[in-house]
């Protein structure tokens, strides 16, 4: 019974050492959490993947009939678009590795059986040891490494917010792609029906012996060059609902998409007025994060300098005279050769190289600003000049040489050359107004706000 008594308070001398170090281990201060850095303006009011949106997602079909709206297809596409589910795992992926970062070392345990079978013994005079191992770090590594990771998580978290932008930006491009298609498509099928109307005419004045049999041939040809556009529109069309629909990973079944392609701004925001909203860009913000990284970094490989201590508690038993024995071991390595200096030096050029890559990543955004408020401006003043001047023109004189060729003041040709004219120029109106929505979506992006918000801002810069 006493030899028993003893064991146990040899056992309990062998915990309690290793258990005060194991807590002293563990008292450097408890990491914090990483946090997703607040969505920019842009679409913030919509639900997206990763964003606490599970519900929403199994909710929301990936495939919606009838007619389509901006609205929709960009709550689609934010909850259901594949490479921002895949950024949103990212941003799941570095939470699991700041709390990786913040465990303590498992200690080891051993059992050692020595002397067995000695003069024939057996089991009676083995001699048995069981150590308690502990690695202690020092120099605050583990809240080092904490906060490494913890850097990482929130440059985690600005990647998640650019792909955001990124997949609102180009949802409302092929929205408006989708738009400018239906209406390139409804210009064909007027195209076609006009043809038709001018082919059976010349026909017409053919049989009457008005016109020579060559007109009828040129009119015949111009109906067939009509439906290889119809047939060119009705492509591009279909392919542009199945662009838009893949944002989401859905199907194309919406009937047809409803938008203001024809809508404009009065004014394009000034471009002095828009660059200190670079500042909103995740490509921008995200800079903060890169250099508390790398400060983080180079703490971290710092702290390995300094080694780690190695605590050993060892309780022996004897059995051949039934004593006992209760040791304590402590060492570290002698840091003579390597004390991480090659780490250092490569996280101090980390360092350095931070403020560099923020200059080079701000020259860049602003030369995207600059060229997609470019875009924007010409793309306006074209659309304005076409809309209010050119297409009524040519509408004009389409009307008086389709009269005047009924009346036979006119030849096929003049009434063509103005049929070709007003088309063309109705199609130019359309691809001016798809590329003033696309710079809209690009200037929307690379400032992180939306367009209404810029036109406010821009009126009160010019108060």
């Amino acid at each position: 019974m006493k030899t028993m008594m003893n064991r146990g308070k040899m056992t309990r001398n062998l915990l309690v050492p290793l258990g005060v170090l194991a807590l002293g281990a563990g008292c450097a201060t408890a990491p914090r959490h990483a946090g997703r850095p607040a969505p920019r303006p842009l679409g913030a009011q919509l639900k997206a993947a990763g964003d606490g949106a599970h519900e929403e997602i199994r909710a929301t079909p990936t495939a919606l009939e009838g007619v389509i709206k901006l609205e929709q297809a960009l709550a689609l596409a934010l909850l259901h678009n594949p490479a921002l589910e895949a950024y949103s795992h990212e941003g799941r992926a570095a939470a699991a590795r700041l709390l990786q970062a913040g465990l303590l070392r498992n200690p080891r345990l051993m059992l050692e059986v020595e002397e067995v079978d000695r003069d024939g013994m057996g089991f009676d005079n083995v001699e048995t040891s069981v150590a308690l191992v502990q690695w202690i770090e020092l120099g605050s590594k583990r809240r080092r490494r904490s906060r490494v990771a913890e850097a990482e998580g929130e440059l985690a978290g600005w990647e998640y917010e650019q792909k955001r932008l990124e997949v609102f930006s180009a949802t409302a491009q092929r929205f408006v792609g989708v738009l400018a298609a239906q209406e390139s498509h409804a210009l064909a099928v007027s195209m076609v029906e006009l043809s038709e109307k001018t082919a059976h005419a010349v026909g017409e004045r053919v049989k009457a012996g008005k016109e020579p049999p060559l007109q009828r041939s040129k009119a015949v040809a111009e109906l067939e060059m009509a439906h290889i556009g119809l047939l060119e529109a009705e492509n591009a069309l279909e392919m542009a609902r199945m662009s838009l629909a893949a944002l989401w990973g859905g199907n194309a079944r919406f009937d047809s998409a409803h938008g203001h392609l024809d809508t404009t701004l009065g004014r394009v925001p000034d471009l002095a007025a828009l660059r200190p909203l670079l500042a909103r860009n995740p490509d921008m913000a995200r800079w903060e994060s890169e250099g508390q990284l790398a400060r983080a970094s180079l703490a971290s490989q710092k702290a390995k300098r300094v080694p780690d201590l190695k605590a050993t508690a060892r309780y022996v038993e004897y059995r051949e005279d039934e004593t006992e024995a209760l040791a304590f071991e402590v060492g570290f390595d002698l840091p003579l050769f390597d004390r991480n200096q090659g780490n250092i030096a490569a996280a101090k050029h980390n360092l350095a190289t931070v403020a560099a890559k923020r200059r080079a990543a701000e020259t860049a955004l602003s030369a995207e600003l600059a060229e997609a408020h470019a875009a924007l401006t010409v793309a306006q003043r074209k659309a304005e000049a076409l809309r209010t001047r050119v297409v009524p023109a040519m509408q004009e004189a389409f009307d008086a040489a389709h009269e005047g060729y009924r009346e036979g003041k006119f030849d096929f040709l003049d009434m063509l050359g103005a049929q070709r004219g007003l088309f063309e120029a109705r199609g130019a109106l359309v691809d001016a107004l798809s590329s003033y929505h696309i710079a809209v979506a690009a200037v929307q992006q690379v400032t992180g706000t939306p367009i209404e918000a810029l036109v406010e801002i821009n009126v009160e810069e010019s108060k």
